[in-house]
């Protein structure tokens, strides 16, 4: 009868091996966790400093981007003093279809429009402005309109 017992102590013994390893890992983890923990109120202050020292330096580019477009917008408005209540992107387009009128003489609103990767209709309505204003005359020829930059 002893020896039936110490076989089946053994057997438990053998059972137990795997779980006895497992708990020694998890304590190793355990300790290793509280000396990162320790550790961890300086690593996220750095951490904290970096994102702060991050996001003053994003400030900065984003202060000297807006003061390069409004620097870009003041040229811009010296430029074309008649056009008061006309964006920035408004303003590019605009002289985008003068200088490819210039360049290639007379076009269409749809010829426009592909060159300035804007819709027909919103390049018409670029074209009208411009009329409007005196720079840009438009001909109609058969179905076509055509625009030509004023001499």
């Amino acid at each position: 009868m002893l020896r039936f017992r110490t076989s089946k102590e053994d057997e438990r013994k053998e059972r137990m091996k795997p779980l006895l390893i497992l708990k020694g890992n998890l304590q190793k983890e355990k300790i290793q966790f509280h000396e990162t923990a320790e550790e961890s109120p300086n690593w996220l202050e750095q951490k904290l400093e970096d994102v702060l020292f991050k996001m003053a330096e994003m400030d900065k580019k984003i202060e000297a981007l807006r003061h390069d477009r409004m620097k870009e917008f003041v040229e811009m408005r010296e430029m074309n003093p008649n056009e008061t209540s006309d964006s920035i992107r408004k303003i590019k387009v605009k002289n985008m279809i003068k200088s490819l009128l210039q360049e290639h003489g007379k076009l269409t609103a749809a010829e426009l429009s592909k060159l300035v990767n804007l819709s027909r209709t919103r390049c018409s309505e670029y074209l009208k402005e411009l009329e409007r204003k005196g720079l840009v005359n438009g001909a109609k020829i058969r179905r076509q309109r055509f625009y030509e930059l004023v001499k």
